[in-house]
């Protein structure tokens, strides 16, 4: 090779690929459990749901879903979260703060001193740790997802602990 081919081939190496798009829509479906645990009640579960997500300039996440969980009773989670991913490359690890409902049923203690039950959704704020984060070309692969959060249901508070098991997204 000619130093003007190897001049050229370390040229076109270098060259910065194509801009992220300012806004990609995704849809996903994700696997998991969620549990929210205080001194008034317990509520939670096993199961599934759908979302969609933004990505602004393949950095920033905004995401929103919903989710069916049971084994505590039905209970239906509302997540949403923002957050940070890796830029570029196939491994795009991820962190998010999420704000997390809880309704439906629950079991619920009586509280010393108190002569209501918790009542209403749960609400926390937590983060989420993503490391096994993966794209595909059009498509995203999430393994073991990690939650942790504080909430609060008007009577007691507690943390929030979420799992996600597997996460896949194509992006619209």
């Amino acid at each position: 090779m000619t130093p003007a081919t190897l001049l050229v081939l370390a040229a076109l190496a270098d060259a910065p690929a194509a801009p992220p798009p300012a806004h990609q829509l995704s849809f996903y479906a994700r696997s998991g459990l969620t549990a929210y645990l205080s001194s008034a009640r317990t509520q939670g579960g096993l199961g599934g749901g759908v979302g969609v997500r933004d990505t602004l300039r393949g950095l920033w996440l905004l995401q929103a879903d919903v989710n069916g969980l049971t084994g505590l009773g039905s209970v239906l989670e509302v997540r949403l979260g923002a957050g940070v991913q890796r830029p570029a490359g196939g491994w795009r690890p991820a962190a998010l703060v999420s704000l997390t409902g809880l309704f439906g049923d629950q079991l619920g203690f009586a509280m010393p001193g108190e002569s209501v039950y918790a009542r209403g959704p749960a609400l926390g704020v937590g983060l989420t740790l993503a490391p096994a984060r993966f794209s595909l070309g059009s498509a995203q692969v999430s393994l073991v997802e990690l939650g942790v959060g504080m909430g609060g249901d008007g009577v007691g508070r507690g943390p929030v602990y979420s799992l996600t098991l597997l996460e896949v997204g194509v992006a619209l």
